[in-house]
């Protein structure tokens, strides 16, 4: 099986009702070719999370209008669903990814439900001056410095980009998603983080790994199908 991420980029219509546009045009013509665990999460509390927490979001968000995902026996089946999906945004960013389930999501949920919580969810390119070698390490070096610098977070998965699948699909190394039970462990500082000595570790090393320009980050519902 193959992971492959679309990222919905500039929306043609209102956040209301997007899962359900989107879900209509893929869900079952990725079936239909051999899709399995998929999920559409959508940023239908982008307005909120910024009123009460501005630092939750950051780079271009306002340009994602979906995410896509879903486990194909093969990726030469991808066509039907990237012509599906292409309809719903401006630009379709197709990605073949390796999956690293650093902590399972808890949460099993009926399909098309809404899964409890909120996903932080964030794609970032390295820095110019960093290897590739450097980026993957210092990556995992992140990773295990995470679980004390998010507490409360419920689970972690890292997806590291292969390839670009789509022509209109940016440079990137990864794609995290980090999910929160609640909004408010999400949007209120002193549950968001930990100790504060930890912040302050993770700040200074984030630059080792991590390119700011260009980086998307923010908060989004997720919905899953099996």
């Amino acid at each position: 099986m193959e992971k492959l991420i679309y990222v919905l980029a500039g929306a043609k219509d209102e956040v209301d009702g997007r899962v359900e546009r989107v879900s209509g045009a893929v869900v079952e013509t990725a079936r239909s070719v051999g899709a399995e665990r998929m999920a559409i999460l959508v940023p239908d509390r982008a307005e909120e999370i910024r009123a009460r927490c501005a630092a939750r979001i950051g780079g271009d968000f306002d340009r994602l209008a979906s995410v896509f995902e879903c486990w194909l026996p093969t990726l030469d089946a991808r066509p039907v669903i990237e012509e599906a999906l292409a309809s719903q945004a401006e630009a379709l960013w197709g990605y073949l990814v390796t999956e690293s389930t650093m902590v399972a999501c808890p949460h099993s949920v009926e399909d098309g439900e809404r899964v409890p919580g909120i996903t932080q969810w964030g794609i970032n390119d390295k820095p110019a001056n960093v290897t590739l070698d450097d980026f993957y390490r210092e990556w995992s070096v992140h990773s295990e410095l995470s679980f004390d610098l998010h507490p409360r977070r419920e689970s972690y998965i890292r997806n590291a980009l292969v390839r670009p699948l789509t022509s209109d699909a940016p440079q990137y190394l990864g794609v995290v998603l980090e999910r929160f039970g609640r909004l408010e462990d999400f949007v209120d500082e002193s549950l968001y983080f930990g100790d504060p000595g930890v912040v302050k570790q993770m700040f200074d090393h984030v630059p080792a790994f991590y390119a700011f320009e260009g980086a998307i980050t923010g908060g989004l519902s997720e919905y899953r199908w099996r």
